[in-house]
């Protein structure tokens, strides 16, 4: 049984202090970032030791580490530290509509396949709640999901490997193709192999990119070159505009170029691939509320998905 007498004793700012002394590398950083003084900072931490009755923090050198207790109780600060975020902004927020606000996070695929049905529908169940939807780059919204201040994170997954406290939920496999312009020369060839790609001219996500992982698997599998990326971007209407404009080919799910491809000006290449699918979903924080509105928008989300799987 808890003894609830020390959870009575446990001061949450000074978990938070602690929280800001691990992350920050030591306490003259961590006091920098909270606008208070070393000692003061000194005392806080020593306060919350004396209060568990555990060395939190070890000098080491001319700094100080944290020992495994300070690492748990870090840990579980960030948790708190989320849930204050959380709650401060619903808080702030629940006057502005009766059933309150959603912060969404989106990456393009998300935003192809599921937000828009998921928010027509959350809205006619929920016509006085506001929501926001974001579309940073992915990593930006997994740290903003992590904080508190995202609810929710749709699209891709690809298994959290940097933030250990979020957690996946898979809605559908989606498959990539390779999209190029509808009078590019390739569109012509038969039986064309992803070799027969190596020397074309590639867009592709910027930075470490698991499309990018597949197309080269392809490659590989074949025993051919790895292509060239030519040009390396985060935005999607810049890959439609050079795809529109010239010879440039680019790994991405079609559904991202419905519109183009329906109207003609834009193909898909006829290629066999042996693997090229992604999971497809949501992210939530493991230990985070799940208020009313967003409980009905996990529901509306988990119906929208297996529609779009049937399809």
């Amino acid at each position: 049984m808890h003894d609830i007498s020390k959870l009575r004793n446990l001061n949450v700012r000074q978990m938070l202090d602690l929280l800001t002394v691990v992350e920050k590398g030591g306490v003259t950083a961590a006091a920098r970032a909270l606008n208070m003084s070393q000692p003061a900072l000194t005392r806080s931490i020593r306060q919350l030791e004396n209060s568990l009755n555990v060395e939190l923090l070890a000098r080491e050198g001319r700094g100080v580490v944290p020992t495994r207790f300070g690492i748990s109780l870090s840990e579980h600060a960030r948790t708190i530290e989320a849930e204050l975020r959380h709650a401060t902004r619903n808080l702030a927020n629940l006057h502005t509509a009766e059933a309150g606000h959603l912060v969404i996070g989106a990456s393009p695929i998300g935003l192809a396949t599921l937000v828009g049905p998921t928010l027509a529908r959350l809205h006619e169940e929920l016509p006085g709640l506001t929501v926001e939807v974001r579309n940073d780059p992915f990593e930006i919204q997994l740290d903003e999901l992590d904080n508190g201040e995202i609810d929710i994170v749709i699209g891709a997954l690809w298994g959290n490997q940097t933030h250990e406290y979020l957690v996946e939920e898979v809605l559908f496999q989606n498959s990539l193709s390779v999209i190029t312009r509808s009078n590019h020369p390739l569109t012509l060839r038969k039986n064309l192999s992803f070799s027969d790609l190596a020397k074309e001219t590639w867009i592709m996500a910027r930075g470490p990119s698991a499309i990018r992982q597949l197309v080269d698997n392809e490659f590989r599998f074949e025993g051919s070159d790895l292509p060239i990326c030519t040009i390396e971007t985060d935005s999607m209407l810049c890959v439609k505009s050079l795809l529109l404009a010239s010879d440039f080919i680019s790994a991405s799910p079609a559904e991202l170029f419905t519109t183009e491809i329906e109207r003609g000006v834009l193909s898909v290449l006829q290629l066999q691939w042996h693997s090229g699918t992604r999971p497809v979903g949501f992210v939530l924080r493991e230990h985070g509320t799940i208020t009313p509105a967003l409980r009905t928008l996990i529901n509306i989300l988990r119906d929208v998905g297996k529609r779009v799987a049937m399809k």
